[in-house]
């Protein structure tokens, strides 16, 4: 069996570097011939069909391209995780309509939409947003990762000038959940089920995340966050994810964030799970 593990072209990273060796090593546990291709390699005419290629079996794509996703999946290949759930988890707003009314999340109001040289230089939306979600109030941009583009804003100063840093970009606002401040558990699941769980927390910052520096530690996750974690991505149509789940009231769990292509090493370090394993058995019993 022959696949391609598509990365970006442009993202060179021991970070990174270290999770596609253990898709290559997890391939060849299984039995599965992997090549790395990059973003770039496989540029061509769009009507061109990939007639320049020997195709694979399947493409494991390991990167937010959605363009070249969904080219790649007009040849009939088939894509973990698909170009729409990719696409559905990449845009934070697209995420929050997906799952609405599907599993608990934080209460949202999406941002308006402007565009490039006029911004948000109205800030009335700002003032009933504050009213409905309350003060401390997160702002996402709906394109981001590791927590990089997520703010907190105390006051509506905070949130005035928070908004006219992002310029036109896109963004949403929630209800800050203060039960889970700092802390929240990574649920990984792959072709629904569960594989592992980890505790993240930071005792300075409001994010959990480790590479803002959280901390990490095993946990049993209830059948309650278990199923809520795997009902977010039935959803959403992903294969395989890491689940972001904060503790409500009661520990009620909500959904925060999911996450298609999930930074997993740090879940292997903690847990002892291989995350690379577990997808590449999946592949390998739906192709």
């Amino acid at each position: 069996m022959l696949g391609w593990l598509v990365i970006n072209s442009f993202i060179d990273s021991k970070k990174f570097n270290e999770l596609y060796d253990c898709f290559k090593n997890a391939s060849m546990r299984n039995g599965i011939d992997l090549e790395i291709k990059t973003t770039d390699s496989l540029i061509c005419d769009i009507e061109s069909n990939f007639t320049n290629f020997k195709l694979p079996d399947f493409v494991l794509f390991w990167d937010k391209d959605i363009y070249l996703a969904q080219m790649l999946e007009q040849q009939n290949l088939r894509l973990f995780n698909s170009a729409r759930a990719i696409e559905l988890c990449d845009n934070k707003i697209l995420t929050g309509l997906c799952l609405k009314n599907k599993v608990p999340i934080p209460k949202t109001i999406i941002a308006p939409k402007t565009f490039e040289g006029v911004n948000y230089c109205k800030k009335e939306f700002l003032v009933k947003s504050i009213e409905i979600l309350g003060l401390p109030l997160i702002i996402k941009e709906a394109n981001g990762s590791f927590g990089q583009q997520v703010y907190l804003a105390k006051s509506y100063e905070e949130a005035e000038k928070i908004i006219d840093n992002l310029g036109h970009k896109e963004f949403l606002m929630q209800e800050y959940i203060n039960t889970s401040q700092g802390k929240d558990i990574r649920v990984n699941v792959v072709g629904s089920q569960v594989v592992s769980a980890m505790l993240r927390y930071n005792d300075n910052d409001f994010r959990s995340n480790i590479s803002n520096g959280g901390k990490m530690k095993p946990v049993s996750i209830t059948q309650h966050q278990e199923q809520i974690a795997i009902t977010a991505c039935q959803t959403i149509g992903l294969d395989y994810a890491g689940v972001d789940i904060l503790f409500g009231i009661n520990d009620e769990p909500i959904v925060c964030e999911v996450n298609s292509n999930p930074h997993f090493k740090s879940s292997y370090e903690c847990t002892g799970i291989d995350m690379s394993m577990k997808i590449m058995e999946h592949v390998k019993r739906c192709v």
